[in-house]
């Protein structure tokens, strides 16, 4: 499940990425370490504090007690190529689904560099925001700076690590994006720059913990299951098959009970006709 994130992030450090193996073998200390190690189940700690694009201090579980699930990703504001890379996948993905940032969920992005601040974020907040193309996205989509001990605790919690590479001025990370519940807890991580609508759809229903949900919603938790070895969202046969087992008992009992009900009807005139005749 990793390998694939760890390729993705010898792009996040620029044009010339660094290799991942040298000539012995041995892999680039650029990279030790780097990669997203799940943690489903785990909660995030609410109290870490940080400072959105406005310059305003807030804790992460402010955005926790709107009862909404939280799509958390991180990224580095002057990243030259895989943050924007994963932002404009994530911006795709969410695009055709009818839930809106602030209304049904939230998006965190969390900046890796702890010397960025608001003056960094808000520039790509204003350029991302109008590309999703949701009215009212601008107050459910949250770009959060902080402190090298807040940002690098979040990341521990979620599983995310990253190197920094002093040289040049850039992170060694991995691509993906982190769904929380409410109740802060990791529900689903989702890797790679590109993300399927239904992928991003279902990950946010199993995000939410059943709260809200439409019948429409309910059957699409139904009919999917997560998939680890597609690191996706694929039909779960058993389910399908169980529904299409009670949709075949259904019809039987539509076709049965007319029949059984002409039947009881016969026996109870033909007693009647009986008595009659006596």
């Amino acid at each position: 499940m990793l390998s694939s994130a760890l390729l993705l992030a010898t792009l996040a450090v620029g044009p010339n990425p660094y290799p991942v193996s040298d000539t012995t073998g041995a892999m680039s200390p650029t990279l030790v370490g780097v990669g997203i190690e799940e943690r489903l189940g785990e909660k995030v700690d609410g109290s870490l504090a940080f400072t959105d694009e406005t310059g305003k201090s807030v804790r992460l579980g402010d955005y926790l007690a709107h009862g909404r699930p939280v799509l958390l990703n991180f990224a580095y504001f002057h990243c030259p190529m895989l943050c924007g890379l994963v932002q404009n996948g994530m911006v795709n993905g969410l695009k055709p689904l009818d839930w809106t940032p602030g209304r049904q969920y939230e998006i965190l992005t969390v900046g890796m560099d702890w010397r960025e601040g608001p003056a960094e974020a808000l520039p790509v907040k204003n350029r991302l925001v109008p590309e999703l193309g949701k009215a009212g996205s601008e107050k459910g989509w949250h770009f959060l700076t902080g402190n090298y001990k807040a940002v690098h605790a979040l990341a521990r919690s979620v599983g995310f690590n990253y190197n920094y590479v002093p040289d040049r001025n850039d992170f060694a990370h991995a691509a993906g994006l982190i769904f929380i519940s409410p109740e802060g807890k990791i529900s689903r991580y989702l890797y790679g720059i590109e993300f399927s609508p239904r992928d991003m759809r279902l990950a946010l229903l199993d995000a939410s913990e059943g709260k809200s949900l439409s019948l429409g919603d309910k059957l699409a938790m139904f009919c999917y299951s997560y998939d680890a070895h597609t690191q996706g969202y694929v039909l779960f046969a058993r389910n399908f098959m169980k529904a299409g087992g009670l949709a075949v008992l259904g019809l039987l009992l539509l076709l049965l009970i007319p029949l059984w009900r002409r039947e009881v009807r016969n026996r109870r005139l033909s007693g009647l006709s009986t008595g009659k005749d006596a």
